[in-house]
């Protein structure tokens, strides 16, 4: 089972990004649509949505119990098709008295208000990614007897003027294991501050804290528009939502978060791979 499912959506941004065209944006295709939160605000020919958000849930995994009567999480994989989780957890959700003050607004997105046992509550299902000292890097990937060593891949003059590979017209011409990858290391992490807001969401929606489990993390693409919002408990301000939020990459994970009170600090890899075609006689 793959750990990563790259999502049609984000494959369809990434070609119109590389080509410079306008972005489209199918309908039934984000998470406006799905949390009616701006369903019907579009981007502009002009505007390039990024990734650089995340939302999570609890639904993408499922107990099996094996030897000895003991259960174990199994993950459950998206189809590149899905366009959202299995099922979403906010990352905050308050009491409309309490929201978060402005600052602690700013990392957030996809805000609505929703009610849980008649009571209101202000609900965040999007986090904003910090890219700070992010960069990009090339790998070369090398293969042998099922171990993978990695080298920073450095093109040279070779790479500019590149020689046909002699192939044998008698034998069997078979094919290396070796690799070069495109990558980026993207944090995603949580205080201990935001593990108990996610506590506290599994206690509103579940009355029980052990459901505040994170077992599905998708990388969204999504643009920022400035609106002016209903601020729940009277009056109205601006605020940074995201509109035409897509899925581009599901990661499947598992974190007990009653457990994790220390908070979370990983890194995802994005980007691409591809296979080295060094053809030798067999």
């Amino acid at each position: 089972m793959e750990n990563i499912t790259r999502s049609v959506y984000g494959s369809n941004l990434q070609t119109a990004l590389l080509l410079n065209l306008p972005v489209t944006i199918p309908a039934n295709s984000t998470l406006n649509e799905k949390l009616t939160i701006e369903a019907t605000s579009f981007i502009t020919a002009t505007d390039r949505p990024a990734m650089k958000y995340a939302t999570i849930g609890n639904g993408g995994h499922r107990l099996v119990v094996g030897p000895n009567n003991i259960g174990v999480p199994e993950p459950i994989q998206h189809n590149p098709t899905d366009a959202s989780l299995f099922n979403h957890l906010p990352f905050v959700l308050r009491a409309v008295s309490n929201d978060l003050v402005s600052n602690e607004r700013a990392k957030y997105g996809l805000r609505r208000i929703e009610t849980h046992d008649g009571t209101p509550y202000i609900a965040y299902y999007l986090k904003r990614l910090n890219y700070a000292g992010v960069t990009t890097k090339l790998d070369y990937k090398t293969v042998l007897e099922g171990q993978t060593t990695t080298t920073d891949f450095i093109p040279n003059n070779s790479n500019l003027f590149p020689q046909p590979p002699a192939l044998s017209n008698t034998g069997i011409n078979v094919t290396t294991g070796n690799y070069v990858a495109a990558s980026a290391s993207i944090p995603f992490n949580m205080s201990p501050s935001e593990v108990q807001e996610l506590l506290n969401v599994a206690n509103i929606i579940y009355g029980d804290d052990n459901y505040a489990i994170i077992s599905e993390i998708a990388l969204c693409s999504g643009v920022d528009k400035l609106i002016t919002i209903n601020a729940g408990s009277g009056g109205a301000f601006n605020f940074n939502e995201v509109i035409a939020t897509q899925i581009v990459s599901f990661i499947s994970s598992f974190f007990a978060m009653k457990f994790n009170n220390s908070g979370i600090d990983i890194l995802l890899s994005v980007g691409a791979t591809e296979p080295m075609f060094l053809l030798t006689p067999a």
